[in-house]
């Protein structure tokens, strides 16, 4: 398969060929050393960031968010021009770290990407919640185990009426033994009448896919 590939593509230039039980990409390490497993490792890209921030970012948390996060306080201060740099470089730096191996913080970074654009001073002090949950998880990384092929588990959830416009929060993963193979936090784009309705909306959402690959539906988690 490589030859096919080096004939097709590595005219130009050779095609690049890693072989092993790790790899190393943009700063992610997939490493296979662990039977029926793989692990998703960013400590560099998550250790530098951290290194970067400053110093009124320092210190840990239990939890990336708190339970005031969704509300939008129309009367905060905005962020002058170098905080609010600072805020959007480190919010799309926290979103490429939360789309690859910490699907842990996808709630915070989900409603921080929809602050980037004019950040006030609570948006920063989530920012900063968020970080100092990174300090505290500084080691952990991302393992996924399949248990079994054919059987794949949905886990979804929604938070009704959480958001400032009385939309609702969808949280969903999907399983095939230990670990968020796929895992998504986003806002409904409609309005709903109470907590299971908006629980409904998510499995609609989605059911497409349960149908699909014959899956398990959990709600309420």
């Amino acid at each position: 398969m490589v030859n096919e590939l080096q004939k097709d593509y590595g005219k130009e230039a050779p095609l690049n060929v890693s072989r092993g039980k790790k790899h190393d990409y943009l700063g992610l390490v997939i490493d296979y050393s662990r039977d029926g497993a793989v692990i998703i490792i960013m400590f560099d890209v998550k250790s530098n960031m951290l290194k970067e921030l400053p110093l009124d970012m320092d210190g840990v948390s239990a939890t990336p968010v708190p339970l005031h996060l969704f509300a939008v306080d129309e009367n905060a201060k905005v962020l002058d021009e170098t905080t609010a740099q600072l805020f959007h470089q480190n919010v799309a730096k926290l979103h490429f770290l939360c789309k690859r191996a910490h699907p842990d913080i996808q709630t915070a970074d989900a409603f921080l990407y929809t602050r980037a654009k004019c950040p006030d001073v609570n948006d920063y002090k989530n920012l900063t919640r968020v970080v100092k949950y990174l300090w505290n998880k500084e080691s952990l990384l991302l393992v996924l185990e399949a248990e079994n092929l054919n059987t794949v588990e949905w886990w979804v959830d929604a938070s009704f009426a959480v958001h400032p416009n009385m939309c609702s929060h969808t949280r969903c993963l999907m399983m095939l033994g230990a670990g968020a193979v796929y895992a998504s936090s986003t806002k409904q784009n409609l309005n709903s009448c109470s907590s299971t309705e908006a629980e409904f909306v998510v499995y609609l959402m989605h059911s497409t896919s349960f149908m699909d690959t014959k899956v398990s539906c959990y709600t309420g988690v």
